[in-house]
């Protein structure tokens, strides 16, 4: 037969992932006539615990975009009607509601919850464009996963005669062996002390004669 016992462990108690896309619109310094390219950078990321055991996901980035434009840029009249390039760089804000599921069934289960988050899908721009106005739409899309980590309680199978009975048996049983042991290396020390006076007397006799 064996009885239940209520241990205290912190683990994992919740988890969840998901994919997010999200559009950005922004005006450049120069009126752009076409896009080159888009790049996004220093992507920093933190997770927030809410009231309800949900996780947000808050965080932000740079998004550089490579534009040209027709015109001379600094306002001289030097390359008046060239093409020009420049870039762009718009740094942005967000906040994601990311679901978990929680493995003890509630939140209110878990006891000093935390929880952390890793990428799993860096930002990129999956897609640029331009409307009507020249504002620069960016479709950026990334992907997230969050975990809470809490003190939650655990059921476990406490069986007869494991304890500390077993444990002194273990413990007595260890001691045999390594007395044991200490008993056959102190009989071949002796064999070898009584070898060795055997082999003395026999010198002291030679010597004698």
């Amino acid at each position: 037969m064996s009885a239940l016992r209520e241990i205290f462990v912190k683990a994992v108690c919740a988890r969840g992932k998901r994919g997010f896309v999200r559009t950005h619109r922004f005006r450049t310094k120069y009126h752009p006539e076409d896009l080159l390219g888009c790049r996004i950078t220093n992507h920093r990321v933190t997770a927030v615990l809410t009231s309800g055991g949900a996780v947000a996901v808050q965080g932000s980035y740079d998004i550089h975009v490579w534009y040209a434009y027709t015109g001379t840029g600094d306002g001289s009249d030097t390359g008046r009607g060239r093409v020009h390039t420049a870039v762009a760089v718009q740094s942005v804000e967000f906040d994601e509601h990311l679901p978990v599921q929680y493995l003890t069934g509630s939140a209110g289960a878990v006891l000093h919850p935390e929880c952390r988050v890793a990428c799993t899908r860096q930002p990129r721009a999956r897609e640029i464009a331009l409307d009507a106005d020249g504002v620069v739409q960016v479709l950026v899309e990334d992907g997230y996963a969050a975990e809470v980590i809490g003190e939650t309680t655990l059921w476990v199978p406490v069986y007869a005669g494991v304890g500390s009975g077993g444990d002194d048996k273990k413990t007595l049983e260890l001691w045999e062996i390594m007395d044991s042991e200490l008993d056959d290396e102190f009989d071949d020390d002796l064999g070898d002390d009584e070898l060795d006076a055997s082999a003395d007397e026999e010198l002291k006799e030679e010597v004698s004669r």
